[in-house]
Order: C-alpha cells, then sequence, then structure tokens
C-alpha cells in the first residue's frame, strides 16, 4: 500500500485549504489545542491534523456540517457528566461541533490536557 503523500507534513496547507463553517471552527479548535498542549507535535496523518504529546492525544476532522475533536486512547476515560462525547470504538471518542457555541473552552481544556497526561 502506498503511503499518503500528506502523511507527516506540517499542518498549515490543511488549515488554509479549508472553507466553510468548518474552516473557521476547525481553526479555533487549533488554537484551543495549541494552548491547552503547548508541548504537543502537530502534523497530518490519515488526512487530518493530529495533536501527539508522547502520544496520539487527539485529532481534528473537519465534516461538512461540523467539526470533530477526536481523542485517541483515553477518549473513553474523560469524564462527560453531559454526554457530548460519542462513539462506540474500545477507547477512542469525539465531540461534534457544529457552531462557535459548541467549544466549551474550559471543559475541552481539561480533556486535552487529561488526554496528554
Amino acid at each position: 500500500m502506498k503511503a499518503r503523500e500528506d502523511y507527516g507534513t506540517a499542518a498549515d496547507d490543511f488549515f488554509k485549504s479549508l472553507r466553510g463553517t468548518a474552516a473557521s471552527l476547525a481553526r479555533e479548535l487549533r488554537v484551543l489545542i495549541r494552548k491547552a498542549l503547548p508541548d504537543a507535535t502537530e502534523s497530518i496523518k490519515w488526512g487530518m491534523p493530529v495533536y501527539e504529546a508522547g502520544k496520539l492525544v487527539c485529532a481534528v476532522r473537519p465534516a461538512e456540517t461540523y467539526v470533530a475533536l477526536q481523542f485517541y486512547g483515553s477518549g473513553t476515560a474523560l469524564p462527560d457528566p453531559d454526554g457530548l462525547l460519542e462513539g462506540t470504538g474500545k477507547k477512542m471518542r469525539h465531540v461534534k461541533i457544529r457552531a462557535r457555541g459548541d467549544i466549551r473552552r474550559d471543559l475541552f481544556t481539561s480533556w486535552l490536557r487529561k488526554a496528554a497526561a
């Protein structure tokens, strides 16, 4: 199987290429992630920006009507009293952001830090 040409590349071009509602939401999540995890690396893997801090932490996956903030191995361990996290994977979960008001900065920051720990 041929490797993706963008695998491991910087995410700047990815974010610049986005259009529509998903573009502004994805860019806002990028800023939030970078502030919460200043030492995390950011690169393209599996066609989307992935953040690592010694392990896979999260990814930003734009879709047509929302942007998913995905949490890898710790998704099921994140406290979620409001039931925002979705998914049925063994450990992975995501939250869908459809509008700017869906970005819960304090909660997402705490999830990001817990996922990176």
